[in-house]
């Protein structure tokens, strides 16, 4: 049991390396081989640089973006499909992917019967995004039978009389004076005139004779007149025209509702599709054989080897090499794909590990490490108990419940469960006015151990006005000492345990160089905060914050330190900073000229960093600031205000810091994370180990001929 679970605690806290392979197969049971392989869910493909001129890849990009361009068709139609909201889901039936004994397996056939079996459902969606668009023709054509559907005579026979015609146009009020003179002019005869039909136009019905059909038309023309028409398709009566396309568009959803089923599985015969497209790209072809390349996890290399001796014997090779040992990123080798496990707990944070990248093989994943600091950090960022109950209620319902987002939801809810821990200690319930936050108050006895510097203001004002003022200065200073020790003290320690982490990646990745750039900057961020934390212990002076500064001092900026503590503050940064200096000299790459100067950035570098990023953590205690001194103005709202408009101005007020701050204090919280953290050990530029993964909907079947 033991061992299982420190197997399991490694995949997810070491990126795992996987295996180069080459698959040789006949190249007529090429379709066999590589069927198998889309099923067996073990296989990653990856091309080989040198074949990607051929003729055969030519052709494998050519049906790759003919299935993109057919994809992006297909979930269009799909979208506008699904946005009618009609009728129950139909379930969908599964699909046959029959495949050829052909160069790139009948897939080029797939696409063009596809094409053909969307055809009409693409004539449906365009014709029903027509209607719903107020831009189109159609929806203008819409607009104007509504407004002439009191017409129930054909006027499209009107128009082709022998000897007499006559036509309904529509003309801009600011033409209609002269269009009449120019109708004068050339004969023809105004037989109606009204206003107010639609906005800003006159409709006039012109009688004429055929044979000055050409001078109305040139007439109507200059004066931007424009004939009502109606579309060959449509009855030639405007009224029953409009029913026509009412009813059209009433059952237009309905039928394509219908179309629904088959959308998805076009989708899912097109996922399948693409999936045997990436092993084709991967394979290599001679004359008599197909070598298909790519990699395998260890623990799949049993599930590939059955799958390829399920082909049969004597005609399938497989060469398996290890991965290369100590990828570190100098030169310009391909690092293998990598993969580790998420636990269900975790998966939540996956997605904000995404952005700072994938880990290399052998790498530590911050997963576990983003999971424990970042709603840490956050809770002090946003230290209030009602906001963080606000947070909780609406990740679950919201997010988790009615959106149907479990990861964001829980995200939301874990965000909101640390600003409550965090405001419990800080005695913020909603902010900290007595009516709704006295309670939390006098749990502490009127002293929350994180109370903000705002708090005994907010007290004194409880208690009948301001008074006393320098004695809530100085209780105010004391605080705002305070909060700038907990954010450096957290900063500290988690930029002490980053640099670490550092440490066991380089023994991970088997990387000297990257090894004792770990231990130096290990030593430098131990050093800051051994004086930041034990300091603010031992150290002289009668804050925390002072004590620290006092060792702080003593080790960098005297020339003798007077304290042990100081000397040992100082050794241990100054011996970081010299192995940071050996590091890239030692066991670096390049001339010795770079390496020395690689040194000396490197060293340079990390002492900035011991300053700024130690220093960047006080955003902290300016997040919490910002968020009391928000509530702390609403507050004096409220005790202004009486006790209506001030519970109303309160409330509002709440709503808005909650909805402003909770978003801040995420994108700080990440900043720290993914900058300042991250920055002392993550690599990243690994690349995802993606094995093949057939849709279950699909079912692949080899032609016999």
């Amino acid at each position: 049991m033991i061992g299982v679970l420190a197997v399991a605690a490694t995949a997810t806290l070491i990126a795992q390396s996987t295996s180069q392979t080459y698959i040789i197969i006949p190249r007529d049971r090429l379709a066999y081989a590589l069927k198998a392989l889309a099923e067996c869910n073990c296989f990653h493909p990856e091309p080989e640089q040198h074949a990607a001129g051929s003729e055969f890849s030519a052709r494998i990009r050519h049906i790759k973006n003919e299935l993109d361009t057919l994809e992006q068709r297909l979930r269009e139609m799909l979208k506008v499909a699904e946005s009618t909201g009609l009728g129950e889901e139909q379930a969908v039936s599964e699909q046959v992917l029959r495949l050829s004994k052909t160069t790139d397996m009948g897939l080029s056939r797939v696409i063009e019967q596809l094409t053909t079996a969307i055809q009409d459902i693409e004539k449906l969606v365009e014709r029903l995004a027509q209607l719903k668009s107020p831009e189109s023709e159609l929806a203008t054509l819409l607009a104007v039978l509504e407004t002439y559907s009191f017409i129930d005579v054909d006027i499209e026979a009107l128009k082709r009389g022998s000897y007499i015609r006559a036509k309904v146009y529509r003309v801009p009020t600011d033409r209609t004076q002269a269009f009449l003179r120019d109708l004068e002019t050339v004969g023809a005869i105004a037989g109606l005139h009204v206003s107010g039909i639609e906005t800003n136009m006159d409709t006039v019905v012109v009688a004429y004779p055929a044979w000055l059909e050409a001078e109305v038309g040139k007439t109507a023309l200059r004066n931007r007149a424009t004939p009502l028409e109606i579309p060959e398709d449509m009855p030639r009566i405007p009224s029953e025209a409009l029913k026509k396309v009412r009813k059209e568009l009433d059952e237009l959803p309905v039928v394509l509702k219908r179309h629904l089923p088959k959308l998805r599985e076009a989708l899912a015969v097109i996922d399948a599709a693409k999936s045997l497209l990436s092993l084709l790209e991967a394979t290599k072809l001679t004359q008599l054989v197909a070598v298909v390349s790519g990699y395998v996890a260890p623990e799949k290399e049993p599930v590939l080897r059955r799958t390829l001796e399920s082909l049969g014997a004597g005609y399938v090779g497989v060469m398996a090499t290890p991965s290369m040992e100590g990828h570190h990123g100098h030169g310009e080798e391909e690092l293998p794909p990598s993969y580790f496990t998420i636990p269900s707990k975790l998966t939540p944070f996956a997605s904000l590990l995404e952005m700072a990248g994938h880990p290399r093989p052998r790498e530590f994943v911050p997963l576990a490490l983003l999971a424990v600091t970042l709603p840490i950090v956050y809770g002090f960022m946003f230290p209030d108990l009602g906001h963080g109950l606000a947070l909780l209620l609406a990740g679950y319902y919201l997010f988790y419940k009615k959106m149907g987002n479990r990861d964001l939801g829980r995200l939301v809810m874990i965000f909101g469960v640390a600003a409550m821990a965090v405001g419990f200690f800080a005695g913020e319930f909603f902010g900290p006015h007595p009516a709704v936050a006295g309670w939390l108050d006098a749990i502490w006895h009127g002293h929350p151990p994180l109370a903000s510097p705002l708090h005994p203001f907010v007290k004194e004002m409880a208690a009948g006005g301001l008074h006393g003022g320098e004695e809530l200065a100085e209780e105010a200073k004391l605080l705002i000492f305070h909060a700038i020790y907990v954010s450096l003290a957290i900063g500290s320690l988690l930029l002490a345990l980053s640099s670490w982490i550092s440490v066991a990646n380089g023994a991970l990745l088997r990387d000297k160089e990257v090894l004792a750039a770990g231990i130096g900057k290990s030593l430098v961020f131990t050093g800051i905060l051994i004086a930041i934390v034990i300091g603010g212990m031992v150290g002289s002076g009668g804050t925390a914050i002072e004590r620290a500064g006092s060792v702080l001092y003593d080790a960098g900026l005297t020339l003798t330190p007077q304290t042990a503590l100081g000397t040992l503050v100082r050794l241990m940064v100054t011996v970081g900073l010299l192995v940071l200096l050996a590091s890239p000299i030692l066991f670096g790459h390049g001339s010795t000229g770079e390496r020395i100067v690689n040194g000396v950035m490197e060293a340079f570098d990390v002492l900035l960093m011991a300053i700024g990023n130690t220093a960047s953590f006080m955003r902290i205690m300016g997040l919490m600031l910002a968020h009391s001194g928000l509530m702390f103005g609403f507050t004096i709202l409220a005790f202004i205000a009486g006790p209506v408009l001030g519970a109303i101005a309160y409330i509002l007020g709440n709503l808005l810091v909650i909805g402003l701050e909770a978003l801040v204090a995420y994108a700080h919280s990440l900043r720290l994370h993914f900058y300042e953290m991250f920055s002392k050990f993550y690599m990243d530029g690994g690349r995802p180990y993606s094995p093949v993964r057939m849709p279950e909907l699909v079912k692949l079947e080899i032609e016999k001929r």
